[in-house]
């Protein structure tokens, strides 16, 4: 399935023209293309060489997506930076943090072509009905945030928001 994530409103990256993900799911895995199309030179990227506190990779370039079950307050939350570095957060409700349940750790690949930036992540999941969420923060250049999402709630740019939880998975389809 190919998802087109939207700027928010008071927080757009100009220079980018578009950011989108591909989302494949079998039994045992999730499949993301995200891919970030634009002047990528408008961008802070932070290297390979240069690794970032890991509780603050959402404050940079990174990508990221929430899962939650159907019917609960709990989600998780993954980030993906292209440092290479990833962090997962559990939630027992919104923004409330829960105990470190040790997550599956995701593979990896980010390649850089031109006026393409593309993260390919492999996420294991478990065979259960899931719903999530799918966002992009772009640091720019001038130090300034820009934020993409499948749908942002009215205010702040918000991803942690339930509303913005607007993709259903079961066990054995891609979203609906």
């Amino acid at each position: 399935m190919f998802i087109s994530l939207l700027p928010h409103p008071d927080f757009p990256a100009p220079a980018i023209t578009r950011v989108e993900v591909t989302l494949e799911r079998n039994d045992a895995n999730l499949h993301l293309t995200y891919r970030i199309h634009g002047d990528l030179s408008t961008l802070a990227l932070p290297s390979l060489q240069t690794p970032i506190d890991p509780e603050r990779l959402w404050a940079h370039t990174c990508c990221e997506i929430f899962l939650a079950q159907p019917e609960s307050t709990a989600y998780r939350e993954y980030n993906f930076s292209p440092s290479g570095q990833w962090a997962a957060y559990d939630f027992s409700a919104y923004r409330q943090k829960s105990a470190w349940e040790n997550p599956p750790a995701p593979r990896m690949e980010w390649r850089r072509e031109n006026d393409e930036l593309r993260l390919r992540v492999t996420l294991p999941v478990a065979a259960q009905s899931l719903q999530l969420a799918l966002s992009v923060v772009l640091e720019l250049t001038d130090g300034r945030l820009a934020y993409y999402a499948l749908r942002h709630p009215a205010g702040a740019p918000d991803f942690h928001h339930r509303s913005a939880f607007t993709l259903n998975l079961t066990p054995t389809h891609i979203p609906t």
